[in-house]
């Protein structure tokens, strides 16, 4: 595993960050906020697609720390990921932004999941990047 996680996001509405249905985990859009860093911006006019990658590779650590803070990862595997990307209109590398995010999470799983990358006109604080997924308890 790599370097040490941020602390797991809280929920800030009237939600949860973590819901276990039977053998499957949902974890709810992580965004890459931590009291050091923020990611604010549409890429790539106001963030760098570098930074974007980081952004979203600040949201897979989020979401580990989330995983974690709610149980044991060693019997997860993740099934999806759902990635936003807060992009320009004609920006159409999403997929270099959620790379960051599965490269990530291939530091701590052994299995790949499905993924879907979606630019979107804005996003809630204008983060740059929000993730969500689906793990699977095996």
């Amino acid at each position: 595993m790599s370097k040490e996680l941020p602390d797991a996001p809280k929920a800030i509405g009237n939600y949860v960050t973590y819901k276990k249905v039977g053998d499957y985990i949902y974890t709810s859009g992580h965004v890459p906020f931590t009291e050091k860093k923020k990611f604010q911006g549409k890429i790539p006019s106001e963030v760098s697609i570098e930074d974007g990658y980081e952004a979203a590779s600040l949201c897979a650590e989020l979401t580990i720390s989330t995983l974690l803070a709610n149980g044991e990862i060693e019997n997860l595997q993740p099934v999806n990921v759902i990635g936003f990307v807060n992009a320009d209109n004609d920006f159409q590398d999403h997929a270099k932004i959620l790379n960051g995010f599965t490269d990530k999470l291939a530091e701590y799983f052994d299995e790949k999941s499905t993924r879907s990358a979606v630019g979107v006109a804005s996003l809630p604080l204008n983060v740059s990047v929000e993730v969500q997924c689906i793990f699977v308890h095996e």
